[in-house]
């Protein structure tokens, strides 16, 4: 038992309960898998601490710490590349791609030295891999399908000539190089591109991959097996640092999502629209441009609401506010007020058109995508709406006022409805 290990084997367990836990508080299904390789990582750190005595223990040991370094990265490859490729599609050509190489692992882990062996592995593998692929390409072995062929191509054949030398060493940590160095930038691809928790996590597998291209160099140079040591395990804590810094930026992006934005419909809230009105109404006051804001508060749905239980109620909301997405323009801002009122925001429309038109045009678009029926649970739903306009700068140059404006004529229109609607 190497017990100078230990203090990194606890700092690892630490790192994966802080992920854990955090993990529990924003479940996520990537995070899950990253979770699962971690393991498997800590698993090996457990096996490289308590490596056995020479003997058939110590064997089972290497096969294993081995296979666990490629299982690790095999379930981080897939986990953070499943937005590249078809789910099961990906994970299915990584299953059958991966007997050839636990064979190959397992194999050197045996101490088993023939190198028709390893030749027969490295044939069968990149056999497999290149007809595997075509399942995974877009069209044919076009698309994405050419880049996994080319990796294919690229470790295999290296691995051959490694074999027929008789450097098996080389040849089996130069799967772990590949598949590693494949991870870094499948995260490069998939994490957003200013996430700090991204440039640690590739720069730990980029260093890592590198650790397992270099490993026979260092193996053969007793006088560098301290530094090996410390880098050996920095890129452990490297990822799963990076990876507790993503979760963390998540949860800030998240937030700030929340902060700005309606919880059950996903429409901007009242903070954010007021900044986009208040943008609209500074570039409409040189009078070059219009903007106008329209007050839309739903007829009738309190007694939907109150009939038929606020689940119901919910569910026509966020149909509803579908339906208003449909009905505006792409650069207009719809938000919610909250209860069963929404605010629309209509930017740049014309300056050498009647206020009024504008108005009725906005309007009957509106009141349109409103009276499309819903259906819930079986049952149609059909509502409309009181709607009040103001346009800037006609009606008036203030955000202030132009929504006091939009207010008033929209409760106008509600007092003319029937009070037994």
């Amino acid at each position: 038992m190497n017990y100078l290990l230990l203090p990194d084997l606890a700092a690892m367990a630490m790192l994966l309960g802080i992920l854990y836990f955090l993990r529990r508080r924003h479940p996520g299904e990537t995070v899950d898998f990253w979770l699962v390789a971690l393991v498997f990582i800590f698993l090996e750190a457990i096996i490289h601490a308590a490596y056995p005595k020479p003997g058939p223990w110590r064997l089972v040991a290497h096969v294993a710490a081995l296979n666990f370094f490629y299982v690790a990265g095999a379930i981080f490859l897939w986990a953070s590349g499943r937005d590249l490729f078809p789910r099961r599609t990906s994970l299915r050509y990584l299953l059958i791609n991966s007997l050839p190489v636990v064979g190959l692992l397992s194999t050197y882990g045996l101490a088993v030295h023939n190198p028709r062996i390893y030749e027969g592995i490295a044939g069968c593998g990149l056999v497999v891999g290149i007809v595997s692929a075509f399942g995974v390409a877009e069209s044919g072995p076009l698309g994405r399908g050419r880049w996994v062929i080319a990796v294919q191509c690229c470790m295999w054949p290296p691995i051959w000539y490694f074999a027929s030398t008789g450097s098996f060493r080389e040849a089996a940590y130069f799967v772990l190089f590949v598949v590693y160095f494949a991870t870094a930038v499948v995260f490069e691809l998939g994490l957003p591109r200013k996430s700090l928790g991204k440039f640690a996590i590739v720069a730990g597998f980029v260093i890592w991959s590198l650790v397992f291209l270099s490993h026979s160099w260092v193996a053969n140079r007793p006088g560098y097996d301290a530094i090996a040591d410390e880098v050996w395990n920095l890129q452990k804590f490297l990822v799963t640092i990076g990876m507790l810094l993503v979760l963390l930026e998540q949860q800030v992006e998240a937030n700030e999502w929340n902060a700005l934005h309606d919880h059950l419909t996903g429409l901007p809230n009242h903070r954010l629209f007021e900044k986009s009105l208040a943008s609209a109404v500074e570039k409409s006051r040189d009078g070059k441009t219009r903007a106008a804001l329209l007050m839309v508060d739903l007829n009738g749905f309190k007694l939907i609401n109150d009939s038929h239980g606020h689940h119901v109620g919910d569910e026509l909301l966020r149909h509803l506010s579908q339906n208003l997405r449909g009905a505006i323009r792409a650069g207009d801002v719809l938000a919610r007020l909250g209860g069963d009122e929404f605010m629309i925001l209509a930017t740049d429309l014309p300056s050498d058109q009647p206020g009024s038109s504008l108005a009725a045009a906005s309007v009957d678009r509106i009141s349109a995508a409103l009276r499309k029926p819903v259906s819930i649970n079986g049952r149609a739903f059909t509502v409309t709406g009181s709607i009040g306009v103001a346009i800037c700068p006609d009606d008036a140059t203030d955000e202030v006022q132009l929504r006091n404006l939009a207010d008033q004529r929209m409760y106008e229109q509600k007092r003319q409805i029937p009070l037994d609607f």
